[in-house]
């Protein structure tokens, strides 16, 4: 009797998940669907406010605890940090455009090797121009390598089950025609 209960029990669960998983999909109007992304849309544009404003007052506390730090400071001090700082500035800038001439000049190495430029971003991490070079040779041989290896496997012929060659068939077909031929 305990086991009937029990498998009413299931039966009637399985007939409640069966009903759910076969109901409709519910449609939505158009001004249902406007007033949701016009919700995601706002809370999107509040997350970027408030990150912004978070990364302004961060900025703007770092300068103030520089120009305190300045203040601090004798003229020499200042002088000498401010130097400091402009040379960082400087180093800065050239080493991306290093990184900027690095990337053209890699980019241009590959597309001479007829290699894709979409590699030329890996190949910058590398950071010498020896090393990209050397790297480039390499896997531009080896491409070459493996696509003529793959050529001549894909040109190779299998010999013909019957055991005629191509080449003799037309021998033996025109041997055939002569002899015809000299019948008449």
């Amino acid at each position: 009797m305990a086991e009937e209960a029990l498998n009413n029990d299931v039966t009637e669960a399985n007939d409640t998940t069966t009903e759910t998983t076969t109901q409709a999909p519910q449609t939505y109007s158009q001004s249902e669907l406007d007033s949701t992304a016009d919700k995601r849309a706002a809370k999107a544009v509040e997350a970027a406010r408030a990150k912004w404003e978070a990364e302004q007052a961060q900025a703007l506390e770092a300068a103030k605890s520089e120009s305190a730090r300045l203040a601090k400071m004798s003229a020499d001090e200042k002088a000498k940090e401010l130097e400091k700082q402009r040379q960082a500035d400087l180093d800065k800038r050239e080493a991306e455009i290093n990184a900027r001439e690095l990337a053209a000049s890699t980019k241009s190495l590959l597309v001479d090797k007829g290699l894709p430029s979409d590699l030329a971003g890996s190949l910058v991490a590398l950071g010498d121009a020896d090393k990209i070079k050397a790297t480039v040779e390499t896997l531009g041989s080896s491409l070459e390598k493996a696509v003529n290896e793959r050529v001549e496997k894909q040109l190779q012929t299998t010999p013909p089950k019957n055991g005629a060659s191509a080449l003799a068939m037309p021998m033996i077909h025109s041997t055939r025609l002569s002899t015809h031929t000299r019948k008449k």
